[in-house]
C-alpha cells in the first residue's frame, strides 16, 4: 500500500501569508492612526514574512523529491509551475516594499499604502491557489 510522504511545505506556508497579512492589517492602522509604532510593526511582520518564505521555499523542495518519487501527475507540477511563479512574485515584490520603506522612511502614504494593498491582494490569491492546489492533491 502506498501511503504519501510526510509533507513540510504544506506546515510553513501559511506564516508567510499570517505575517504578510498582518503587515497589512498595521499599514491599515498606520494611515488611520498616524503611530509610528504601526509602521515599525509592519516593517517587522514583512520581515519575518521574508524569513518564513524562505523556509517554506526551502520545505517545497524538500517536499517536491518524494512526491516525485509517489509519481505525481504531470498536471499537478504544471499547476503548481503557476502558483509557485505568482508566490515568488509576491516574496520579491514584499522584499522590494520593505526594503523601499526601509531605506524612505517618509514615503508619501498613498504609494506606500497603495504598495500594500497590491501586495495584500497577491498573497491573498497566491494562498488561495496553495490551497486549491492542496485540495486537489
Amino acid at each position: 500500500m502506498n501511503t504519501m510522504p510526510f509533507l513540510y511545505h504544506p506546515l510553513v506556508v501559511h506564516f508567510p501569508v499570517a505575517l504578510w497579512l498582518t503587515s497589512f492589517l498595521f499599514d491599515v492602522l498606520f494611515a488611520y492612526k498616524k503611530e509610528p509604532f504601526f509602521a515599525t510593526a509592519s516593517r517587522y511582520l514583512m520581515g519575518l514574512g521574508l524569513l518564513a518564505a524562505i523556509v517554506s521555499i526551502v520545505a517545497g523542495f524538500m517536499d517536491y523529491v518524494p512526491l516525485v518519487r509517489e509519481g505525481i501527475g504531470q498536471a499537478f507540477v504544471d499547476r503548481h509551475n503557476v502558483h509557485g511563479l505568482l508566490a515568488y512574485l509576491t516574496t520579491l515584490l514584499y522584499a522590494g516594499l520593505l526594503a523601499t520603506r526601509w531605506r524612505w522612511p517618509r514615503m508619501p502614504q498613498a504609494l506606500s499604502l497603495g504598495g500594500a494593498v497590491v501586495a495584500a491582494v497577491l498573497i491573498s490569491v497566491t494562498g488561495y491557489l496553495g490551497g486549491e492546489i492542496r485540495r486537489v492533491m
